[in-house]
């Protein structure tokens, strides 16, 4: 019994020990940027593991110490990823904002095969978004959102036949609409600046990059967020970047697109709020996301019910006054290194999907 109970802990905490740090190895394989994504579920494994090692020391005989002190090293390094998302900052939101100042936008990543879309539908008119960003949308999908054009008469779209589709629908005027094929990718980006009633204008980019997944590296991914960055930070104005981002807000890439561009992340007051997988109970992150500039303040954020899709859609509503957050400070060495990003996502020859 001791063995096996010796045996099991060492495996467990190892293993969740080496997913933990391995993220740190400077790589684009798939499988290793992957194991960023898991680190709520890291950190309840470890827990649980200290515990057990704590419990059970005496069975485990001198290696207890050892294995402890490992289990504490990992769970320390997840919860300082995490920390910002599971505790966020209590910093009060504009209380009260001039209704022409205000927008709202919705990002629903509606699943190709997913055809729910009437629950969708619903959602919308419920929540009456200002802005709808569709992804993973097909012909299909272009029929059921055009029963929208009465409410969102402003349109920008791009079906590709894969699960790169995009549309964004408006209320409020797009003006000098592009859709774009940047860093080398084929995955479309909308581009567009919102008007306000009261006349100023907001920038809006509608991304969905490649995920990292077999037989595909994180280098397109990567290339994608950072020409957004880059994008953002040569904008002169307000900004909004959403989309599917197909990384989570602790990543490296993340955190260097936010350094870059200026861009701040609303979960930081609003908390960790996954969006995938609306399948799972376990498996639980926040791919989905809305970030922005210091000209603009976030007044609430929320993660929509379940339409089908494996993702949930997430709205977040926005004031034009500048907000008290800040975001993270550039490191000398950030726009070289998205350069070099992207500089190698050009030269390469990514799979279609």
């Amino acid at each position: 019994m001791r063995i096996l109970l010796s045996l099991f802990l060492c495996v467990a905490v190892v293993g969740l020990s080496v997913v933990t740090f391995l993220a740190l190895w400077p790589t684009n394989l798939w499988w290793v940027r992957m194991t960023d994504f898991p680190r709520l579920q890291y950190g309840i494994g470890l827990c649980a593991a200290v515990i057990a090692i704590v419990l059970a020391r005496r069975m485990l005989g001198r290696p207890w110490l050892a294995l402890a002190a490992l289990a504490l090293a990992a769970l320390i390094f997840n919860a300082v990823k995490l920390i910002p998302y599971i505790f966020p900052e209590d910093r009060h939101t504009a209380a009260a904002c001039d209704p022409e100042r205000q927008f709202k936008v919705m990002v629903a990543n509606v699943k190709l095969e997913n055809h729910r879309a009437d629950e969708l539908l619903r959602i919308v008119r419920d929540r009456d978004p200002d802005l709808l960003l569709a992804l993973e949308t097909t012909e299909w999908w272009d029929r059921q959102l055009s029963a929208l054009e009465d409410e969102m008469p402003h349109a920008a779209s791009r079906i590709t036949g894969s699960h790169f589709g995009m549309h964004l629908l408006s209320r409020l005027p797009l003006e000098d609409t592009e859709i774009l094929s940047p860093a080398g990718q084929d995955t479309p980006v909308i581009r567009s600046n919102i008007s306000l009633p009261t006349g100023d204008e907001v920038r809006f980019y509608g991304i969905h990059p490649r995920p990292p997944h077999p037989g595909q590296s994180s280098v397109g991914r990567d290339a994608l967020l950072m020409w957004a960055a880059l994008q953002t930070a040569e904008t002169d104005g307000p900004v909004v970047l959403a989309g599917d981002l197909n990384a989570v807000p602790w990543e490296r890439t993340v955190s260097r697109l936010q350094r870059i561009g200026g861009l701040i992340d609303p979960r930081r007051i609003f908390g960790f709020q996954a969006t995938y997988d609306a399948h799972s109970w376990w498996m639980a992150w926040p791919l989905d996301q809305v970030l922005h500039t210091q000209d603009l303040s976030v007044t609430s954020m929320v993660v929509l019910p379940d339409f089908g899709s494996d993702h949930y859609p997430v709205e977040v509503s926005f004031c034009y006054l500048p907000t008290e957050m800040s975001p993270p400070e550039p490191r000398p060495d950030d726009l070289d290194r998205a350069r070099d990003i992207i500089a190698a996502a050009t030269r390469a020859v990514l799979p279609t999907q």
